[in-house]
């Protein structure tokens, strides 16, 4: 379960030394991502990565694994996982997948989805805060 998580950091991670970040990439506090141009996402960097060859199958997998799109804000369309963060590739062993309800369960879910998304820009950025730790020990 973990090597999607695992491939997709390696992913964002790539296409940013490529310099392609207009195609996809990390929201600057690091705790989202965007894709930024779908067209060029399916044809350029889906295939490299995932077996997946339509975005919105490549959208269900987020699902299936807990990712959250994002749907206000300046990162609106963005997906983030609470153990999806920039630099933090190892958090991805504990993330599971974790299925999508039937029947009235699914009703719950889309009521349960209204709920208040978190303020990325009111934290510290997953850098500063990893470069202030290190600076630390």
């Amino acid at each position: 379960d973990s090597q999607r998580g695992e491939r997709l950091h390696r992913m964002l991670s790539e296409v940013e030394e490529k310099g392609d970040t207009d195609i996809v990439s990390w929201y600057a506090h690091g705790r989202a991502f965007g894709v930024h141009d779908p067209t060029r996402f399916v044809e350029e960097v889906l295939p490299k990565y995932f077996k997946q060859s339509r975005l919105s199958s490549f959208q269900r997998q987020l699902n299936l694994y807990g990712f959250t799109r994002i749907s206000t804000g300046p990162d609106t369309g963005g997906y983030y996982h609470e153990l999806f963060l920039q630099g933090r590739a190892q958090l991805c062993i504990h993330m599971r997948r974790v299925g999508v309800p039937q029947g009235d369960d699914r009703r719950k879910l889309k009521v349960g989805a209204r709920r208040q998304e978190p303020d990325f820009y009111s934290m510290k950025p997953l850098l500063q805060q990893q470069q202030q730790q290190q600076q630390r020990s």
